[in-house]
């Protein structure tokens, strides 16, 4: 009788159903039915009473049990395990909580084996699906490098976070940049429109001589400069006035308990009243710096927070400029001192932060003028019906209650604009999903920081501290999860948006080509 070609499970699962089904038989009868050997039949049949000691135990026996049972190893393993760098001895023990030890090897060692396994399929994955565009899609590229034992270059596709690079380095110069830049937009048939970075001088000059794309300076960094010299000092000086409250306050009250002279009590309200009168005008000034701080992020957008119509680049440097200087008389009024003239510094870099609206402005032009339009219909959309779109968009995107608001109000406004305007109602259903289509796609392109790329780097340091370093292959993994694996809210990953089609999900794919599950060492059943 030849069985040797079905795996221990197989065989296993297969004479557990015929138990189920006809619990009289013979051994005899259910070899001669599943084709295995008499003595495979005896041998199984024991290591099912054997290891069957809890309620839920039958259904780990069954074919559906099984197939449940490599999802729910996998799926620990791959959360876990691989994106969360939990322990395989953590994990070996949460296996045993769950009663899990008479049915699967739950071992370290063999743990590990089958992460191993695992990560070779996620890297079969990308060389499966991960394919050249097709032609030379404009992008935009975000770039900035972290640093654990060794150094990782990072570049993302920030309007849909696909990860382009994410790979160790011995330097950050513009060669080694250039190097993976080049090789990775080519590889997968894509070209830079702009990058968005800080502003060191090998990403500047990797969007000039490298990938060839206007640099952008990113406008989180240029705020932060901002915070650096007057968000710290208000909140140290508000922070020091309180202090010395709290300690007045203390003073006093040891002194009207002590009853000691009327006069010094007096004397000691008059100091406390006149703490808490600077104490207001210093929150009066720190609420004035957030509302410049707002505002100079309010102004980088190509459409205005305070009236309807569309920006140019002169338009923003004109705000930015006024905000910048309402900044600095603010400084000089609260006597903030910028001993590394960071708000000059600031103001250098604001005409290239406005010529992202004009970058913009261009490719929404580029891309509509190929749909052969006539004047009004073209109108409608790009200042009209667009702008409902991008705030829309914004406004899921800011955290910060007072942008919110400002983001909300604008929206509020355009969508009154769009329902008044007479072409709205002669638009076919079917034509707004069209352009809602587009204007989302085109919208996202405007992107004025490189915040995506902070945000995988704080995610690789916690993967790092986790993981006790991050191995490479390990790396390269969690890059491909990240690509193809993780989702957002509306069910899309960073590869779907990037290249306009779906693909097989990660996780079912692992799993309908995973190995089998290892055998408990104590019930090992062998030929």
């Amino acid at each position: 009788m030849k069985d040797d070609n079905m795996s221990i499970r197989t065989r296993c699962t297969q004479v557990f159903s015929f138990f189920q089904k006809n619990k009289s038989d013979t051994i005899r009868k259910a070899a001669a039915a599943t084709g295995i050997s008499k003595s495979s039949v005896h041998r199984h049949k024991q290591a099912i009473r054997n290891r069957n000691r809890y309620p839920e135990s039958l259904s780990w026996e069954t074919e559906a049990g099984q197939v449940w049972f490599t999802i729910l190893v996998c799926a620990t393993l791959y959360v876990f395990g691989i994106r969360c760098g939990v322990g395989m001895e953590t994990i070996s023990e949460f296996f045993k909580i769950l009663r899990l030890e008479k049915h699967i090897g739950i071992s370290a060692t063999s743990l590990h084996r089958k992460v191993a396994e695992i990560e070779g399929l996620i890297l079969k994955y990308k060389e499966t699906f991960e394919k050249n565009s097709g032609g030379t899609a404009k992008v935009i590229v975000g770039a900035d490098e972290t640093f654990f034992d060794k150094m990782i270059l990072v570049m993302i596709e920030l309007s849909t976070g696909y990860i382009l690079i994410e790979e160790p380095a011995e330097n950050r110069t513009c060669e080694t940049w250039k190097e993976k830049a080049v090789h990775a937009l080519e590889r997968l048939g894509l070209k830079a429109a702009y990058m968005v970075s800080d502003n060191a001088k090998a990403l500047v000059k990797l969007a000039s001589s490298g990938i060839q794309c206007s640099r952008i300076p990113d406008l989180f960094h240029a705020m932060n400069e901002i915070v650096k010299v007057m968000g710290t000092r208000f909140a140290n000086k508000a922070a020091r006035i309180h202090g010395k409250i709290s300690k007045e306050l203390a003073a006093l009250e040891l002194l009207m308990e002590s009853g000691k002279s009327p006069e010094k009590v007096t004397r000691k309200q008059k100091q406390i009243e006149a703490l808490k009168t600077e104490h207001e005008v210093i929150m009066e000034g720190q609420t004035r710096y957030y509302d410049l701080l707002h505002n100079f992020s309010k102004a980088v957008h190509p459409f205005s927070t305070d009236e309807n119509g569309p920006l140019t680049s002169e338009d923003v440097v004109e705000k930015l400029l006024v905000t910048l200087y309402a900044l600095k008389t603010l400084a000089v009024e609260y006597e903030i001192k910028d001993n590394k003239n960071a708000l000059d510094k600031v103001e250098k870099q604001i005409r290239e932060i406005a010529a992202l609206i004009d970058i913009w402005w261009i490719w929404v032009k580029e891309t509509i003028a190929h749909y052969n339009l006539d004047a009004d219909k073209t109108d409608w959309l790009l200042y009209t019906y667009l702008p409902v779109i991008y705030w829309e968009i914004q406004l899921k995107r800011t955290s910060s209650e007072s942008l919110s608001n400002s983001y909300e109000q604008a929206y509020e406004r355009v969508q009154s604009v769009l329902n008044d305007h007479p072409l709205t109602a002669h638009v076919p259903s079917e034509e707004i999903k069209q352009w809602q289509s587009w204007a989302h796609w085109i919208a996202t392109k405007f992107q004025r920081t490189s915040s995506a790329v902070e945000g995988r780097n704080g995610a690789l340091s916690r993967m790092n501290h986790n993981q006790r370093s991050i191995p490479l292959t390990r790396l390269k993994v969690l890059t491909v999860i990240h690509n193809f694996g993780i989702k957002r809210q509306d069910g899309t990953t960073a590869a779907q948006r990037l290249f306009g089609q779906k693909f097989p999900d990660l996780f079912e794919w692992i799993v309908e080509r995973v190995g089998e599950l290892p055998c408990p060492r104590e019930h090992s059943v062998t030929h």
